[in-house]
């Protein structure tokens, strides 16, 4: 019998140089029931962090255990899946997905762990994009192809891992969180990226339906199921559906339909030569069949914590765009460890002008951000 009362007091979070990672950390802090906070990265937070503790370390690694125990961890969020191909070389995103994740929950699940949360950032790319897929996706269904992808085999692999573990830990609560496709004024993703030609090139012949997820809503639903309690696996996507010549009228955008049906994806790696979408080939199969999810199990589980439907979010996008180069983005800051750990020994130094004993190295970024990270 799960214990679903499992409290959330010393979090662990993967991938806080991303998006998801980052602001889920940020919320929390404004949380003073969260005790500690551990963001867990090879590369510097995304936004200004308080109060989270920031180590630099590969979760490929076995120093990953140690930190669990030494910390007294007891929820782990992984959030730290790379889903942009653009970011990394497709060896490292597989072992960072794929074996990263594995090292992850074998120090989760090891017999001294005190790990009694876990909750992953999955995708609702699981299910693939096939000619006879179902109208709606439920969170019980399996495609019934083999996946044509690695991004999707990689997909497969993380969540029988987690499976196992849940297997393992009957005792734990165990949260798989699938999203639909994230647009917002802070995520550079590959259909927002689309969305921002002049002339949005689709399949010829196809007018795929799509679901979108507002990025404040990504957030809030990762941020709910982090501080309570509510083992399973949730589809996570804005009501209702668009066709995607629908979304690129409300952009603005002429929709030209000139990628063949027989090579798209062939014909999105030429286009990505001329044009840096990073458009993945699930991505493009997406282009041609489109994809619904079934998101009830979420709603009766969480109520209305999903405000923007996927036109809302589709809107919003729209609107957001057609600002964005207005903002100043000369001042950025920059990430600066020694330049950081200078500061706080002054500020910590008595009047006497000596040093007082100075807190753990907190992650400091902007919190505007940063367009150069991009993820879907």
């Amino acid at each position: 019998m799960r214990d679903l009362m499992a409290e959330t007091k010393r979090v662990l979070i993967t991938g806080v140089s991303r998006f998801w990672g980052a602001h889920l950390a940020r919320r929390l802090e404004a949380d003073p029931s969260v005790e500690t906070i551990v963001a867990v990265d090879t590369h510097t937070p995304l936004v200004e962090l308080t109060r989270t503790d920031y180590v630099r370390a590969d979760i490929r690694h076995s120093l990953i255990g140690k930190l669990l125990r030494a910390m007294n961890i007891d929820t782990v969020v992984h959030a730290g899946l790379i889903v942009d191909p653009r970011r990394a070389p497709a060896r490292v995103v597989h072992e960072t997905n794929v074996i990263g994740t594995m090292n992850l929950i074998a120090a989760c699940g090891a017999a001294d762990s005190p790990v009694q949360k876990l909750v992953v950032k999955s995708s609702t790319a699981i299910y693939g994009s096939e000619p006879d897929d179902p109208s709606f996706w439920s969170e019980d269904m399996v495609r019934r192809a083999p996946p044509h992808d690695t991004f999707t085999r990689d997909l497969d692999e993380v969540e029988a891992y987690v499976r196992d573990f849940s297997i393992r830990r009957p005792d734990a609560v165990v949260t798989v969180l699938r999203f639909a496709n994230v647009l917002g004024p802070g995520h550079n993703t590959p259909f927002a990226r689309l969305f921002d030609l002049a002339v949005v090139p689709t399949v010829f012949g196809f007018d795929p339906r799509l679901q979108f997820v507002h990025e404040e809503d990504a957030v809030a639903v990762f941020e709910r199921m982090v501080l309570e309690s509510h083992p399973g696996t949730f589809n996570v996507a804005g009501s209702g559906i668009v066709v995607l010549s629908q979304a690129v009228s409300v952009m603005g955008k002429v929709n030209l339909p000139v990628i063949p049906f027989i090579g798209s994806e062939l014909a999105m790696i030429a286009l990505d030569r001329t044009v840096a979408l990073g458009f993945s080939p699930h991505l493009t199969r997406l282009l041609r069949y489109g994809r619904v999810v079934d998101t009830s199990a979420l709603s009766e589980r969480l109520g209305d914590v999903v405000r923007h439907s996927t036109l809302d979010t589709v809107l919003a996008q729209a609107r957001t765009r057609r600002v964005r180069d207005l903002v100043d983005r000369s001042s950025e800051y920059e990430y600066e460890a020694e330049l950081e750990a200078f500061l706080r020994s002054r500020r910590a130094a008595g009047s006497n002008g000596h040093a007082r004993s100075v807190p753990a190295r907190r992650a400091r970024r902007p919190a505007r951000p940063r367009s150069s990270r991009t993820e879907t």
